[in-house]
C-alpha cells in the first residue's frame, strides 16, 4: 500500500519519535478514497543494484519511516538520520556543527572515513594545514605528508532550498559509506579518502519549499508546470531566510551559512568538493568540464583532474543510461560561486546540475515525466564516482593541491604586481572590513605598525599590506585587481553574437574587485615591501573611541566613514538628538567636511559621555568632544545649516513584484549592517493602506511590472504620501515605473537605445500602400550590411549588462552627497538608461563617469558605455513636501557593495530631515 506524503511528513517532524510511535502514526484510519501524496515505495536496491546493505547499520526507512525518494525530508529529519548513524558508528562518522542559519537552524558536516581516519582527524587536520602553506614545511616533510594524507573529499549539497535531490542524495549516500557490503569500490575509498558531507547548506530555504510544496500537493504528486506544488510563493524556497543566493556569497561573506561553511573548509583544505545543485526540469544532468569562459587563475592540472572526474562520471551515467551534458553551459569564471572560490583555493571544485523535479515529479515540456527519486539516484551515482577517482588517484589530488599552493607563492615573488597596499583613508571603517573579509578567507594580512615607504609614496602606520608571495596568491588576485580577463576569443564570440541578434553566454557578474565595491584605495606595488607589521583583526568592526570625553559642548563624528552612518543610525534609535551639518567647518582648528555629524550636551541627557562611549565602541565610530561651539570657517553649530535628524519609520516594499534578492540585501544592509529596522510590508497594501505612520518607503528592485502590482490607485497614494512629506526610495528597475509618464513621480525618463549613424541611414522606410495594390512600395538592398542594418528594431532597450564595475561622479556641494567620497563605483546589471533630470524639475546627484572612464572593472559593451556615459546613477526631486530619491542602479546588490551603503543611509536619513511632514 502507497504511503501518503503527508503523513511521512508529519512523521518527519515528529523528530527523535520512539519506533512505537511510528507504527501508531501511521495506523491513523482513512475513510477516503487515497490519501494526500501518495507514491510508489522506493525498492531497497533502486539506487545501487546490489548494495547488500549491513542490516545493523540504521537504514533511512528504520529512522525516517520511508525509503529515500519517498519524500522530501525535512531539515530537521536529514540531521535525526545523520545522528543516527553517528551514534551506531562513532568510530566511522562524526557530526560538528559549523555554524546555525537566520532562523537558528543547525548547520553541519559529518566526517566519514575508516575508524583509523576518524581517530586521528586533528592530524589530518594539521597536515592539510602544512600542505596548504608550503613556506612551513621541512625538507622532504612535504613527500610525507602527501604519501599517507587521505583525499579529503567535500561534498556540499542544496545550498538553493528548492533544489531538494542534493540533500536526500546525501542521506543515501552516507547510508551507502558505512553500510555497503556490495559495492567493490568500498575498499579502497575507505583506505584512501576522508569524506565530509554538508548535507543542506540553505535550510531555511529548504523547509519553506517543502512547506508550500506539500500545501499545494493533492491526492496524488502532480508535475504539471502550473500545479501549485511547483509553483513556489514569493519568495520561493531557493533563497535563505534574508533572501540571498548563497551560491553567490562565497567571498562576499555576508551570510552566516556561508561564513561557516568557509571557515570549515579552510580547516581541512579539500583536495576535491562537490557542490551539488538543480537547475531546470527539461535538463538532463551537468558535470564538469564547465562552459567557457573559465578564470585565468584556474591551472592546467585543475582543469585536467576535472576531465578526470567528468569521464568517470559520464562512464558510470552510460552503464546506468543516464543522460548528460558537458561544456555547454555553467562557466568557471565568477570566484563566488560553490566551486569558483574552493578552485581559487586549490582544490579540483566542480558543479553538479540535475535537472529538478521540484517536487515528487515533474512533467518536461516534451510530455515525458521523471520523479524525485530519480532526481536523488543521479546526484548519488555522480557522487560516487567522484569518490571513486579520489580514492584511486589519491596521490595525484593531493599532490596537485600542494603544487596549486606552492607555485602560487613563486609566482607572487616573479610577477609584476608583488604586493598590495591598503593606505589609511577617509573612510577606514570600511577599510579595516575588507581587511577582515580578506583575512577570513585565509589570506595574509598585515598591519603595519610603523610609517614606511614604497612604490615611491609614504604609508602611515595602520596601512594594510597584503603579499602576493603566499599561498593564497591566486585567490588574492582574483579578490583585488581592478579586472579578472575574459579569453580574448570568447569576448570575441559574445560581440558577434550581439551583432547576429543572439544573446551571449555570460552565467553572471563579469566584474567583482573588492576595493571598486568598497571603494577603497588599494595600491598595487611593485616590490613587498618588509614592514614591523601585526596580524590583522578578523573582526568586521574595529571598535572606535570618544576623544576628549569629558568636553562640556559638543561632539563632533567626521562624515566620509561608514562607521559615522552606523553611529548615526544607532544614536538615532537611543533617542539621541544629532544634527548634520550642511557645509564643510573649522571648529577649534580642526576642519570638517559637510555631512558631519554633531551632538551637543545642552539637546541631550546627561548620560551623554556613556552613551556616545557604548555607541563609538559598537560602531566604529570617532568622535571628538570640543569645549567651545566657536566655529572659525563654515557654518556655526547653531546655524539652521546644522539640520536636525530623526529616526525614521522606514517601510520596505515585500513580495511580487519586487525582486527578492533585493529586497533582502535592502532588509540586509538596513538591518543587519546599520541595526536600522524596517516594516516589510506586501506590495498590494500599498495601494490602498494609509502610509501617514512611515517616513520613509523603499521600492527595491523588481522582476516584475509595479504598476500591474500597484495600479492608478497605488501611484496616487505614493504620490500622495510625498506630497505630505513622505521620503520615496526606488531602488533599479523601480524607478522606470516612477518614471513612466502616466505615473509621473519623478521626471526622469527611461532611454531607449541609441541607433548608429549607419542604422539611421538604412532605416526602412514606411510602407506605401497604392489604391487597389496587394502589396507595398518595393525596396532595393544594394549589399548585405544594408538589410542588416535596415532590419534593427527601431524601437529596442539598450543592451544589457551581465554585472559589470562602472565608475560615477557624485555632484559637489550636494545635500544628499554630503560626506560621500566625489567618485564612487558602482556593480550594474540590467539595461535600463535614464535621461537627466533638467535643473528646473531636480538634481542629478550621481552621475556615470564620461565614456572614457566609465568602466571600472567587467565586461560594458562600446555601445551602452557610450549611452551610459554621463547619465544619472541617483536623482532627487522635490514634490509637494516630501521628496523622491531615486536610484537608477541597486545599491544593495547582493549586500557586498559596501562603498555604497552611506549614500544609501544618506538618501534615508538627510531626506527625511529636510521632509516637511503634515503631522
Amino acid at each position: 500500500m502507497f504511503k501518503s506524503r503527508l503523513m511521512l511528513a508529519l512523521i518527519a517532524t515528529t523528530a527523535l519519535m520512539p519506533a512505537a510511535g511510528f507504527a501508531q502514526s501511521q495506523a491513523i484510519p482513512h475513510e477516503e478514497l487515497g490519501a494526500v501524496g501518495t507514491v510508489p515505495p522506493v525498492p531497497a536496491d533502486f539506487y545501487w543494484p546490489g548494495a547488500n546493505y549491513d542490516p545493523a547499520v540504521p537504514s533511512p526507512k528504520s529512522v525516517l519511516g520511508y525509503q529515500i525518494g519517498e519524500a522530501i525530508t525535512p531539515h530537521a529529519q536529514i540531521i535525526r538520520y545523520f545522528e543516527a548513524l553517528a551514534a551506531h558508528a562513532p568510530d566511522q562518522m562524526k557530526i560538528f556543527d559549523y555554524g546555525r542559519s537566520w532562523q537558528g537552524k543547525r548547520l553541519i558536516y559529518a566526517a566519514i572515513g575508516s575508524p583509523d581516519k576518524i581517530a586521528k582527524l586533528d592530524a589530518i587536520q594539521a597536515d592539510a594545514q602544512k600542505l596548504a602553506d608550503p613556506r612551513k614545511l621541512a625538507a622532504g616533510e612535504a613527500e610525507a605528508i602527501i604519501a599517507r594524507h587521505p583525499a579529503v573529499v567535500w561534498l556540499a549539497y542544496s545550498v538553493h532550498g528548492d533544489e531538494i535531490g542534493p540533500a536526500d542524495s546525501a542521506l543515501q549516500l552516507a547510508y551507502h559509506l558505512l553500510a555497503a557490503r556490495g559495492d567493490p569500490r568500498m575498499a579502497e575509498i575507505k583506505r584512501n579518502t576522508l569524506i565530509i558531507l554538508v548535507p543542506i547548506q540553505n535550510p531555511d530555504g529548504r523547509d519553506r519549499f517543502i512547506g508550500t510544496n506539500l500545501g499545494g500537493t493533492g491526492m496524488i504528486p502532480n508535475g504539471d508546470p502550473l500545479s501549485a506544488e511547483r509553483d513556489q510563493p514569493w519568495p520561493g524556497g531557493r533563497v535563505n531566510h534574508m533572501q540571498f543566493d548563497l551560491n553567490r556569497d562565497w567571498f562576499a561573506l555576508t551570510q552566516p551559512e556561508t561564513r561557516g561553511h568557509t571557515a570549515a573548509i579552510l580547516n581541512y583544505f579539500p583536495v576535491v568538493m562537490v557542490d551539488s545543485h538543480e537547475m531546470g526540469s527539461d535538463r538532463s544532468f551537468f558535470f564538469p568540464p564547465e562552459a567557457q569562459p573559465i578564470n585565468p587563475h584556474v591551472t592546467g592540472e585543475q582543469l585536467a583532474l576535472k576531465n578526470l572526474l567528468g569521464q568517470n562520471n559520464g562512464r558510470w551515467f552510460d552503464k546506468f543510461g543516464l543522460p548528460y551534458f558537458t561544456r555547454e553551459s555553467y562557466d568557471l569564471f565568477y570566484p563566488g560561486y560553490g566551486d569558483g572560490w574552493p578552485t581559487a583555493q586549490g582544490t579540483i571544485s566542480m558543479t553538479f546540475e540535475q535537472g529538478s523535479s521540484r517536487g515528487m515529479v515533474a512533467k518536461r515540456s516534451d510530455g515525458s515525466q521523471f520523479t524525485f527519486r530519480d532526481t536523488v539516484k543521479s546526484q548519488f551515482i555522480a557522487v560516487l564516482s567522484t569518490i571513486e577517482v579520489a580514492a584511486r588517484e589519491r596521490g595525484r589530488f593531493v599532490r596537485s593541491f600542494y603544487e596549486f599552493r606552492r607555485s602560487a607563492i613563486a609566482e607572487g615573488k616573479s610577477e609584476a604586481v608583488k604586493s598590495y597596499i591598503l593606505p589609511t583613508q577617509t573612510d577606514q571603517s570600511s577599510t579595516d572590513k575588507l581587511a577582515a573579509l580578506l583575512s577570513r578567507q585565509g589570506i595574509e594580512v598585515n598591519r603595519s605598525t610603523t610609517n614606511f615607504t614604497a612604490c615611491g609614496r609614504t604609508f602611515a602606520a595602520g596601512s594594510y599590506v597584503i603579499s602576493a608571495a603566499q599561498p593564497t596568491k591566486r585567490l588574492i588576485r582574483n579578490l583585488l585587481e581592478p579586472d579578472t580577463a575574459m579569453e580574448a576569443s570568447f569576448v570575441a564570440e559574445q560581440q558577434r553574437r550581439r551583432r547576429a541578434g543572439l544573446g551571449d553566454q555570460i552565467y553572471d557578474v563579469t566584474g567583482w574587485s573588492l576595493p571598486f565595491l568598497y571603494n577603497v584605495e588599494t595600491v598595487g606595488c611593485a616590490t613587498d615591501p618588509s614592514v614591523a607589521s601585526q596580524k590583522a583583526s578578523t573582526a568586521m568592526i574595529q571598535p572606535g573611541q570618544v576623544i576628549n570625553p569629558d568636553a562640556q559642548v559638543a561632539f563632533v563624528a567626521a562624515s566620509g566613514s561608514t562607521a559615522t552612518s552606523r553611529f548615526m543610525a544607532k544614536a538615532l534609535q537611543r533617542g539621541l538628538t544629532i544634527r548634520k551639518m550642511e557645509e564643510a567647518f573649522t571648529l577649534d582648528g580642526k576642519a570638517y567636511p559637510a555631512g558631519s555629524l554633531v551632538v551637543t550636551r545642552s539637546e541631550n541627557e546627561a548620560d551623554l559621555t556613556n552613551q556616545l562611549s557604548s555607541l563609538a565602541a559598537e560602531t566604529g565610530a570617532i568622535l571628538t568632544g570640543f569645549n567651545s561651539s566657536w566655529v572659525t570657517d563654515g557654518p556655526s553649530l547653531g546655524s539652521d545649516k546644522a539640520v536636525k535628524l530623526r529616526n525614521p519609520r522606514i517601510l520596505l516594499a515585500w513580495d511580487s513584484p519586487t525582486d527578492r534578492n533585493s529586497a533582502g540585501a535592502t532588509r540586509y544592509v538596513l538591518e543587519r549592517k546599520f541595526g536600522v529596522p524596517v516594516t516589510p510590508v506586501r506590495i498590494r497594501r500599498l495601494a490602498s493602506q494609509p502610509l501617514s505612520a512611515y517616513d520613509v518607503i523603499i521600492l527595491p528592485d523588481g522582476e516584475g511590472s509595479y504598476g500591474a502590482a500597484l495600479g492608478e490607485a497605488g501611484a496616487r497614494n505614493l504620490r500622495n504620501f510625498v506630497q505630505n512629506g513622505g521620503v520615496l526610495i526606488s531602488l533599479g528597475t523601480a524607478t522606470g515605473w516612477l518614471a513612466e509618464p502616466d505615473v509621473d513621480l519623478i521626471g526622469l525618463r527611461r532611454e531607449q537605445a541609441t541607433v548608429t549613424e549607419a542604422e539611421a541611414r538604412a532605416r526602412l522606410p514606411e510602407p506605401k500602400v497604392k489604391p487597389g495594390a496587394s502589396g507595398v512600395e518595393g525596396i532595393n538592398f544594394p549589399d548585405e550590411t544594408t538589410y542588416k542594418q535596415a532590419i534593427v528594431e527601431t524601437s529596442r532597450d539598450p543592451t544589457e549588462l551581465d554585472g559589470a564595475i562602472l565608475r560615477g561622479e557624485t555632484a559637489k556641494d550636494h545635500w544628499l552627497t554630503a560626506g560621500i567620497a566625489p567618485r564612487l563605483y558602482m556593480m550594474v546589471a540590467g539595461s535600463d538608461i535614464y535621461r537627466p533630470l533638467t535643473a528646473d524639475v531636480g538634481d542629478n546627484v550621481v552621475r556615470f563617469a564620461g565614456p572614457d572612464q566609465i568602466k571600472a572593472s567587467g565586461i560594458v559593451w562600446d555601445d551602452i558605455g557610450r549611452q551610459l556615459a554621463f547619465k544619472p546613477a541617483l536623482a532627487v526631486q522635490s514634490r509637494g513636501r516630501g521628496y523622491v530619491v531615486a536610484f537608477t542602479i541597486d545599491p544593495t546588490y547582493r549586500g557586498m557593495a559596501d562603498g555604497l551603503d552611506s549614500l544609501v543611509m544618506n538618501a534615508i536619513y538627510f531626506s527625511a530631515a529636510r521632509a516637511r511632514p503634515v503631522r
